[in-house]
């Protein structure tokens, strides 16, 4: 048994309509305002959807066998352990991955393997470490290098969108005598959907001596990941949530790293397996980067389940995904752009995933919660969007235009309890397998409800104290009256 059985059993000759009618959920009634409503669901930057497809292949083809790995002497082990070695050098060869590099599976999503990263790059021991990072960074792309012993220093957007490349040699040059420098970046926004080129980054950072780290999380579902895209841009670490593909639900977390990058010896996770000799009196530590990185015992069905989202993403093929999400954001632009109650952070770049955050603004123009139209979306239109500040905090300070003063006085707020003054947005985004009607019925859908905002409000209660919305429990009543 190999993946190959998985792969041919999506290469259909009608295969996105197919994938379609396998997404699990996909119309399912949810309670609603008025009753049931179908779901459509539009939150795949927070996570994927299960497929049918997947799911039958873990069923009958890899479930019947499941056995612990890391043996060969019985049937079942030894057929796991083939098959996550499969999965492991399938996700290699369609990230252009080589003998060069080594793939982790690790955790959940990305931030188990930027948390790995501080050591095995050898931030914790260097006597001067920096850390560049761009100016969309989720949360685990910042806090890790913040609590190492690394200076960080956040590098600004340029007018046109991605790291202002001019600031990012200036502050190599600042720092050349650090003893470890890197940069960290995120492929894509996860707020914006911005999308910033790996290539002329990484060149940058070669040219001063740093390493190149990427952050897929955002848009590893979307963009090609290629680990050596040219001579003088190879990338010495990308991370991966491949549970945000479409079919990746319960995939494990993807750690791709230039084996030459790793100064650190020891696990930075000690455990079982990571291990060649272990006495009363020594123990040895297997030089395999994998193994030793891989302590305890391996989430296979998961690290299984990474692969087959890369396979999915690879069937569709890049150029239908590009073409597609071009053509949704022209469709979203147009929709929403210029609307007097909706501001689009960053509408106008253009290179961009079809993630889009707004503000919401009633008539006379006061602001609307954000968490009360994502909580209408759901119960009036069945539409699953997300609010809050998407785990960008930072991003959000310069979206918002929050200074340091402001900033302070809104930490004292939430201290106090006041949840409902933090500001926040609404984001949603938009599947390539999504099909035209469903695209239509969203972008309809906020016009719709922007339209009557106060008429569904008034259904509505509200705890100031987490900022959640829920429907009044006399709502019964006030439909009759």
């Amino acid at each position: 048994m190999s993946l190959d059985k998985f792969r041919a059993s999506i290469e259909t000759p009608d295969t996105i309509q197919d994938l379609q009618a396998g997404l699990i959920g996909d119309g399912t009634l949810i309670p609603g305002l008025f009753g049931d409503v179908p779901l459509v669901y539009a939150d795949y930057v927070a996570s994927g959807r299960a497929l049918e497809q997947v799911e039958d292949y873990i069923r009958h083809d890899v479930l019947p066998f499941y056995a612990n790995s890391h043996t060969e002497a019985s049937y079942c082990g030894s057929f796991m352990t083939r098959l996550r070695n499969d999965a492991r050098a399938e996700i290699a060869k369609l990230t252009g991955a080589g003998d060069e590099h080594v793939v982790v599976f690790t955790g959940s999503g990305a931030t188990t393997g930027l948390n790995k990263l501080v050591k095995l790059l050898g931030v914790d021991t260097a006597a001067n470490p920096v850390v560049f990072i761009g100016p969309y960074e989720h949360h685990s792309n910042i806090l890790p290098w913040r609590e190492s012993k690394a200076t960080v220093i956040e590098i600004p957007e340029a007018a046109h969108g991605g790291p202002d490349l001019d600031v990012l040699r200036a502050k190599l040059a600042e720092h050349s005598a650090a003893d470890v420098k890197i940069g960290s970046f995120s492929a894509a926004s996860n707020v914006t959907g911005i999308v910033t080129d790996p290539v002329p980054v990484t060149k940058i950072l070669k040219d001063h001596g740093a390493l190149s780290v990427w952050d897929y999380a955002g848009g590893g579902p979307y963009l090609e990941i290629d680990m050596s895209p040219c001579a003088d841009a190879q990338i010495d670490a990308a991370v991966v949530s491949p549970h945000k593909f479409v079919g990746g639900p319960g995939a494990s977390g993807v750690l791709i790293l230039r084996k030459d990058a790793v100064t650190r010896h020891a696990p930075t996770s000690p455990g079982g397996g990571t291990v060649t000799f272990v006495s009363s009196w020594t123990h040895e530590y297997t030089q395999n980067i994998s193994s030793r990185e891989e302590a305890g015992t391996p989430n296979v069905i998961g690290d299984i389940r990474a692969a087959l989202a890369f396979i999915v993403k690879d069937v569709v093929s890049q150029s239908f995904i590009t073409a597609r999400e071009h053509a949704v954001n022209v469709q979203a632009l147009s929709a929403w752009g210029g609307h007097p109650q909706l501001t689009l952070l960053s509408g106008a770049h253009v290179n961009r995933l079809p993630i889009f955050s707004f503000l919401v603004s009633r008539k006379n123009g006061a602001r609307f919660h954000h968490q009360l139209f994502t909580r209408m979306l759901s119960d009036i239109y069945g539409i699953q969007v997300r609010g809050g500040c998407a785990c960008a905090g930072p991003y959000a300070h310069a979206l918002l235009k929050i200074d340091e003063m402001a900033s302070a006085g809104l930490l004292e707020e939430l201290r106090l309890g006041n949840e409902i003054n933090k500001p926040g947005w609404v984001r949603l985004n938009f599947s390539y397998l999504m099909s035209d009607v469903q695209v239509q019925f969203i972008l309809e859908s906020v016009l719709d409800l922007l339209n009557r905002l106060e008429e569904f409000e008034a259904y509505y209660d509200v705890d100031t104290l987490t900022a959640r919305f829920s429907i009044k429990q006399n709502r019964t009543d006030q439909l009759a009256s």
